[in-house]
């Protein structure tokens, strides 16, 4: 049903309602159909013109006062316009209508004899006009409490196929291949390295399934894991890699969303040439209490480009890393307004806001 009929419909009820009760207070009877018809067809198509002007009114004030930023200031405008409207139509339509059509005794005037009847309108009026305005921001708090409901669940959802991304990241089967090889070769050439790989392994993959749902962990939680992800991945590089971890205690009970640090050194790992004449530091510390930085020195890989008859030694590009930080930037954006800051030169550098509440974890079937 449009607005038009549904307005017709419930400003028709009122007008009758308020019609048949000012007379019955006045008179005492129920008026009588036929004899009040002209005055009853002038109630309604003025209660028509009324609904419809209020709602043209309360239409506009959504567009320059909606009802979410100043809500007392909207509320009382639209239902002191209202009344005002109210008040307008009923005095034009006494002065067109009833003003002649009702017959006085002695001469009197209409205003003083129909003081109580007019009092009973302005009062009905007040009231109408306050219930409909209840009504209307009622409407428009389930309306916008729909909305941010249905953007919540969008981003639940987002946040969800994003964490979902990293841990398919952690869980490839490159990644698993190479750890198979790794736990196969330290066998034959060393037992106790190859007992400490497994059981670092089976922490690693402990730490990811445990989070799998969470959408913020403890700082120590998430620097313990990438402690124990460095250590597998020292038996690889050996002594070509270092990991330097400096936070104080409080930051550490701050959060984090889980596995990014990993996804970060991972990256540092995987898109540098290590090796003995340039090894890698890897920095995690702190900067003011507001941000988590990662650092590593950059060792760019470089790629054989055929330019004309030549072959040109020229860095290679690193899309993969774009992916990973666009994820890392993208969780972070369901947890705070900061941004996530990026720089590379000799240093590539990740500053991470730390977050300081956890929210609540919810989760949609």
């Amino acid at each position: 049903m449009s607005w038009i009929w549904r307005n017709l419909i419930i400003s028709t009820i009122l007008a009758v309602a308020v019609f048949v009760y000012l007379i019955y207070s006045e008179a005492g009877t129920v008026p009588n159909t036929a004899e009040n018809r002209t005055g009853l067809l002038f109630t309604i198509v003025a209660a028509n013109i009324t609904g419809i002007l209020i709602f043209l009114v309360s239409h506009r004030l959504n567009r320059y006062l909606s009802w979410n930023k100043r809500l007392t200031i909207r509320f009382l405008a639209e239902a002191g316009i209202s009344l005002i409207i109210i008040i307008v139509m009923g005095f034009i339509l006494s002065l067109v209508f009833f003003k002649h059509a009702i017959p006085l005794d002695d001469g009197g005037s209409f205003w003083f004899v129909y003081r109580d009847a007019i009092i009973k309108f302005l009062i009905i009026s007040l009231a109408v006009v306050y219930i409909y305005t209840v009504i209307n921001f009622s409407i428009f708090s389930f309306n916008q409490y729909s909305v941010v409901r249905i953007e919540s669940i969008k981003i639940e959802r987002e946040q969800i196929r994003l964490q979902f991304d990293a841990l398919k990241s952690q869980l490839s089967p490159h990644y698993l291949f190479n750890s198979l090889n790794n736990i196969s070769s330290l066998i034959y050439s060393d037992i106790n390295s190859a007992e400490l790989f497994i059981r670092n392994l089976a922490i690693m993959y402990q730490y990811i399934l445990k989070t799998n749902e969470q959408k913020l962990v403890f700082l120590y939680d998430e620097l313990d894991a990438v402690f124990t992800y460095y250590s597998l991945q020292k038996i690889k590089y050996e002594e070509y890699i270092d990991l330097k971890i400096n936070i104080s205690p409080y930051e550490k009970k701050l959060f984090i969303p889980p596995l990014v640090l990993q996804m970060l050194v991972e990256n540092a790992l995987k898109h540098n040439a290590i090796s003995e004449d340039n090894p890698m530091l890897i920095e995690i510390f702190s900067e003011n209490q507001k941000y988590l930085v990662v650092r590593n020195n950059y060792i760019p890989k470089s790629e054989l480009i055929k330019i004309g008859q030549k072959l040109v030694d020229r860095p290679k590009k690193n899309t993969s890393h774009k992916i990973g930080l666009e994820n890392i930037k993208k969780r972070y954006n369901f947890f705070t307004d900061k941004e996530i800051l990026v720089s590379a030169n000799k240093y590539f550098t990740v500053k991470l806001p730390l977050i300081t509440e956890k929210i609540e974890q919810t989760t949609f079937l």
